[in-house]
């Protein structure tokens, strides 16, 4: 298999023996960048497979630079390279997404083992779950209630799947309330220890919710949004893809480093919105922000949430208006919701026949795959209890 390595300046060393050592990881293409805006335009223009870059000549704006390109071409290993163990360098390399940090000039006892992990990763990621990101920039839409029963819908449909869901809304996310849950570890203590994440860290910090369901918590103390930034949350995504089936993200309404990160490296974005003016707007601005981004049309799903009759804007008519096909409608049950978030419950379990359960459930199918099993009465609830009231009064 032909690999494209790219290096900037010095970031090997002089020696030609570790330059060697790329053709034999089927590094064939090699190319010398000048300096790192260089090797940015021939990431942006090329598929590279290595980036080998000196840290140590990086300012912040580079740095931040350098995140964003490794959350994006999540197929690239990056190298960074430092004339010495510096534990500042090492940790500003580790928050922006780079796990592979070398002192130079490089030696091959320690470039081979790097390369190696790097392919080990690539290979483990070619069979990681998916992560979705529920979105939206205007609150009230419903995007916490939408997270927590697609994850559901999708544990329903994959039983043997483990399904995380993480609450990035810091400080003081809802999940937690919607499950009726007291976590004893949440985003905060993990963003404290995230130089030795791993599965099993991971798992210990995330509480079994729904069945088959893991929760991630977000931090009360308002002080925790300052550690969890953009390089923590890639990181815990990354480790989660490779932990779970399915990730659902709870973002934040406002289009911040850390809600970017978790946006970078979604598979899929639900953008909510409901089919009323204000949020139509927000959703159209939305959309516009993230084409310039460049994230494709098929990362981009439109869900309409509590669609009903009186609705003055019809799917078709917002579908116009955010030059963008619906993804999925999502019917609003009002009672439904409320009687569940009463219970701590989703829909999905607490109401099984209800209209919106079955709506969740067909989204998840839609997203994921997996058995979609229809409700005995079609996913209407309210012919349901008619049926049994009926059904009592005959008897």
């Amino acid at each position: 298999m032909t690999r494209l390595a790219v290096i900037v300046a010095d970031a090997m060393g002089p020696d030609t023996g570790p330059a060697q050592a790329l053709q034999r990881f089927g590094y064939t293409q090699v190319q010398q960048a000048r300096a790192f805006d260089d090797a940015i335009d021939a990431i942006t223009n090329e598929h590279v497979d290595l980036l080998i870059v000196p840290i140590d000549g990086l300012d912040d704006a580079g740095i931040a630079t350098l995140e964003r390109v490794a959350r994006r071409e999540r197929h690239m290993g990056v190298i960074a390279t430092s004339p010495r163990q510096d534990p500042e360098l090492m940790l500003r390399a580790m928050r922006a997404g780079i796990q592979e940090f070398l002192v130079r000039p490089l030696s091959l006892t320690d470039l081979v083992p790097s390369l190696e992990r790097l392919h080990r990763r690539a290979d483990s990621r070619e069979v990681n779950g998916q992560v979705f990101a529920i979105f939206s920039a205007k609150g009230g839409v419903g995007t916490t209630t939408t997270a927590l029963n697609l994850a559901s819908a999708l544990a329903s449909n994959h039983p043997d799947a483990k399904v995380a869901i993480a609450d990035l809304t810091v400080p003081g996310g809802d999940l937690a309330i919607l499950l009726n849950a007291h976590p004893t570890y949440d985003l905060g203590e993990l963003s404290s220890k995230i130089e030795r994440l791993d599965a099993e860290l991971l798992n210990s910090v995330m509480t079994p919710a729904a069945d088959g369901v893991w929760f991630l918590a977000a931090p009360d103390r308002p002080d925790a949004a300052d550690a969890v930034d953009a390089g923590v949350v890639a990181a815990i995504l990354a480790q989660m893809r490779g932990s779970f089936a399915f990730s659902v993200i709870d973002c934040e309404h406002q289009l911040n480093d850390r809600t970017l990160a978790a946006l970078d490296n979604a598979d899929r974005i639900v953008l909510l919105t409901e089919l009323k003016v204000p949020s139509l707007r927000a959703a159209q601005r939305t959309l516009g922000i993230f084409r310039r981004l460049g994230y494709p049309n098929e990362k981009l799903c439109v869900v309409v949430n509590r669609l009903q009759s009186g609705d003055v804007v019809s799917p078709a008519e917002a579908s116009q208006v955010l030059k963008a096909d619906i993804f999925f409608k999502l019917p609003n049950e009002y009672r439904t919701v409320s009687e569940a978030s009463t219970k701590g419950e989703p829909v999905v379990q607490s109401h099984p026949d209800s209209k919106l359960s079955w709506a969740y459930l067909q989204l998840a199918h839609k997203l994921g795959g997996g058995t979609l099993s229809a409700p005995s009465d079609g996913g209407n609830g309210s012919r349901s209890v008619l049926r049994q009231i009926f059904t009592r009064k005959r008897n």
